[in-house]
């Protein structure tokens, strides 16, 4: 009994030491959702829907209006098996999509591109498996896209960021819906719930800008000028995005640049717009919620 109340400690103390150096491990490659994502991406089959298809999607959600669930049901069984891959990679911690912003603003964004059209098939998914009534695989597959198009902004492009706004709306005008219909159980809306909130405020619109702006020193390089009036573009676009009264002062620093740099500026307005939608939708979605 001596001797095992002596060694006990010491398991104890070898225990935590291990436990200790395991928690401090680097992220292996394998924890990043990227990379299923990728994986799912080459899983996309006759990714057929339109962008006129996908306004009448949205219009249905928003209306809560008829649509033509029939025609797109062979596009989504053929699609599961990506919907899948990439539903298990939102339970990753991380997602690193290693864009190199070394290229300037040639990095490429294809994959944002695929994300959209991703994204968009999960939400006839979503309907599919919801008015087959499969509702505990409609909310999963819903939740399921929250996290996938909040991560699609991940260290992105303002391109990445509106694509991800896109996505995310939607998903959240069917989570409103299925909400307001009143026939989702106290499970599921709590899955919802935390899903919604696990998006914070939403997306990081000042760094997605200033990754684009700070991608245009290769064209101001060689031009003090041009480089100056590129500097206070970058200052006053993370000012305005905290703050909107600050867009005077945006406005003047773009319509003083030289117009080789004022034209390849993304407009601010229309940024904002954007922005405050994403806002308003996370807004409802979290008043049903509570």
């Amino acid at each position: 009994m001596k001797s095992i109340k002596n060694t006990t400690p010491i398991v104890f103390a070898v225990l935590l030491a291990l436990g200790s150096a395991f928690a401090q491990r680097p992220a292996s490659p394998g924890d990043n959702a990227a990379l299923r994502y990728w994986a799912a991406f080459s899983q996309i089959q006759d990714s057929g829907m339109s962008d006129q298809d996908a306004k009448e999607l949205n219009t249905a959600l928003e209306t809560m209006g008829p649509f033509d669930m029939s025609k797109y049901k062979e596009l989504v069984q053929k699609n599961t098996l990506a919907l899948q891959v990439m539903a298990r990679g939102t339970s990753l911690p991380t997602c690193d999509w290693g864009l190199d912003y070394g290229l300037g603003d040639s990095v490429p964004v294809d994959y944002a591109r695929r994300a959209l059209v991703l994204g968009r098939l999960n939400i006839l998914y979503v309907m599919n498996l919801y008015h087959s009534g499969d509702k505990d695989g409609a909310v999963r597959a819903l939740a399921a896209g929250l996290r996938f198009s909040h991560d699609v902004a991940n260290g992105g492009s303002l391109f990445a960021t509106l694509v991800a706004k896109d996505l995310l709306v939607t998903h959240l005008i069917a989570t409103a819906d299925g909400l307001r219909m009143g026939t989702l159980s106290t499970s599921q809306r709590s899955e919802l719930q935390n899903a919604v909130s696990a998006l914070g405020d939403g997306l990081d619109w000042a760094s997605a800008a200033r990754r684009d702006l700070e991608a245009l020193r290769t064209h101001s390089a060689a031009d003090p000028r041009t480089s100056a009036a590129l500097d206070r573009i970058v200052g006053s676009y993370s000012a305005f995005l905290k703050d909107q009264s600050k867009l005077p002062t945006l406005t003047d620093a773009i319509g003083s640049a030289p117009p080789e740099l004022a034209n390849l500026i993304p407009n601010p307005k229309r940024v904002l717009e954007q922005k405050q939608d994403l806002a308003d939708k996370l807004s409802q979605a979290r008043a049903l919620l509570q």
